[in-house]
């Protein structure tokens, strides 16, 4: 095996499970459908706080039975801009969820709002937030060989780009044998 297909081999071991994780963001809209308006209420049996999006399964009381739901919310990045922590809402809190169903008919739930069922409290409240502008364009950062740096630049600490952005990656690869 020359050096050149290790390297590949290697990068594919790396870019396809990576690859999967980001595969699983998705455009909202593409999952849930807005002409479906739906309201739950339920108890709270998970809360999954991880990128890309926050889950809470929730139990919802249906006819003589129960069905479990889930819940999907913003990043966490975006919920704790609005105050939220991972313990906003807890394992068995009563909630009365707002928000657009599944366009595949699951139970799954895209949540607009979501509130206290004892009291009416409500506890999301995302707002969206438009980027800040940058206070000068400056370029990435370049080692001296000139490849990009992706860190900060020299003599500088902090992050150099907006932590919005969804991913950095270069896409092409050049091998000699």
């Amino acid at each position: 095996m020359t050096y050149c297909s290790r390297f590949v081999f290697a990068l594919v071991l790396i870019v396809v499970p990576a690859s999967s994780t980001a595969m699983a963001h998705h455009e909202i809209l593409a999952k849930f459908d807005p002409a479906k308006p739906q309201t739950l209420q339920g108890m709270v049996t998970l809360v999954d706080w991880k990128n890309p999006h926050v889950h809470l399964l929730l139990n919802v009381q249906q006819g003589t039975g129960t069905g479990q739901w889930a819940i999907e919310l913003e990043s966490p990045i975006d919920l704790e801009r609005s105050g939220w922590t991972d313990d906003s809402v807890k394992l068995g809190d009563a909630i009365t969820v707002q928000g657009i169903a599944a366009r595949d008919g699951s139970r799954q739930l895209w949540a607009n709002s979501i509130s206290m069922t004892n009291g009416g409290a409500r506890v999301l409240n995302v707002t969206a937030e438009d980027l800040p502008a940058p206070k000068q364009v400056r370029p990435a950062p370049r080692w001296p060989d000139g490849q990009p740096r992706l860190g900060p630049p020299a003599g500088g600490s902090g992050y150099w780009a907006y932590p919005s952005a969804t991913s950095l990656m270069e896409s092409v690869i050049t091998c000699t044998a």
